[in-house]
């Protein structure tokens, strides 16, 4: 890499991106501590947090944290709760209802106080499509417009909304970008990928490209990224100053560490045994912390990505999913290798 392109990016914005069952605040803390700058919440309904249904508590409809000090009134807002010191972090809520959108950015801002909320018009999964929401709403942006403006008028935090690039033709954004960005979309966060792509489409950067020579409001760049190189290559392609990093994260938060080394340097290294250990025990712990053993059911997926290609990773990553408690984590970390 030449020294044009590391001075050019030497303040590149690395991004967490939002994804249902993994970003918790686990997830996220353990990737803020690797070098993650900017952290999203799980997809939260607006609908959800506005009809506010109660936590089986046995108790009424509030149920007291003693491990964080905080009230959480249902499953919704649970989703959106920040870990203490999270302060680059944004909470992400998708629907297409007006009203509920508005009245749940303001439950966000006067409850969980983000830096800033986003607005899902990515989500490619039939069950979004089915309940009108995600990027079946890029068909739909006159309403998605309102939904912007309306929320602009109730809220000081900075709006953003995360889309892809169109429902089938890639070039559908060229349209429908500048309308975001007029309805006063403060950034947009563009999955280059269209709804049929899902996660396996190869990303089409030159699109992104045009948007960054066209509109005026920052641009995030998603897709694509499994490595340093990649980044590289999708920030130099595209001109994005920010770039959001998703499943590659998922069991290897040193990725956004080693981004950042490798636009520094040139060069980049990999954690050793010791370093990979300490950070699934600790990524263990924040679960316990926040969820208590329920959490290890989640956690499950975490740790066996963790365990990808270690020797007998296939046996390993068998037993990692029937993990039930700290301590199922914590034997397994004694016994595995990773060379």
């Amino acid at each position: 890499m030449n020294d044009l392109i590391m001075k050019r990016f030497n303040n590149l914005k690395l991004h967490l991106a939002p994804m249902a069952g993994f970003t918790d605040k686990a997830m996220r803390q353990i990737c803020s501590e690797n070098g993650a700058d900017i952290t999203w919440s799980e997809m939260v309904s607006a609908e959800g947090l506005v009809h506010n249904p109660p936590l089986p508590t046995g108790r009424g409809s509030v149920s007291w944290r003693r491990d964080e000090g905080s009230f959480t009134r249902n499953k919704s807002l649970k989703l959106a709760e920040s870990f203490s010191g999270e302060k680059n972090y944004i909470v992400q809520i998708f629907g297409s209802n007006i009203e509920s959108m508005v009245s749940a950015t303001k439950i966000v801002e006067n409850k969980i106080h983000p830096k800033g909320i986003n607005i899902n018009l990515g989500c490619p999964v039939p069950k979004a499509k089915k309940a009108g929401y995600g990027a079946c709403q890029m068909g739909e942006i006159p309403s998605v417009v309102k939904i912007i403006k309306k929320i602009k008028q109730n809220t000081s935090l900075p709006i953003s909304v995360k889309t892809r690039l169109g429902i089938s033709n890639p070039k559908e954004i060229l349209d429908f970008a500048p309308k975001l960005e007029k309805a006063g979309a403060n950034e947009l966060i563009v999955h280059a990928r269209t709804l049929p792509g899902m996660f396996h489409q190869k990303p089409d950067w030159k699109i992104v490209k045009k948007l960054t020579t066209t509109l005026k409001i920052p641009i995030i760049y998603n897709g694509g990224i499994k490595s340093p190189e990649d980044a590289v290559f999708y920030a130099q392609k595209t001109g994005c100053l920010e770039l959001m990093i998703g499943q590659a994260a998922i069991g290897n938060p040193w990725i956004f560490s080693q981004i950042k080394e490798y636009f520094q340097t040139g060069k980049y290294s990999f954690p050793n045994e010791l370093e990979k250990k300490k950070t699934i025990l600790r990524h263990a712990e924040l679960v316990e912390k926040y969820f208590g053993e329920k959490g290890f059911v989640i956690f499950r997926a975490h740790l066996a990505s963790y365990l990808k290609n270690i020797p007998d990773a296939g046996a390993w990553r068998a037993r990692a999913v029937q993990i039930k408690n700290l301590n199922d984590v914590k034997e397994i970390i004694k016994e595995i290798h990773f060379n």
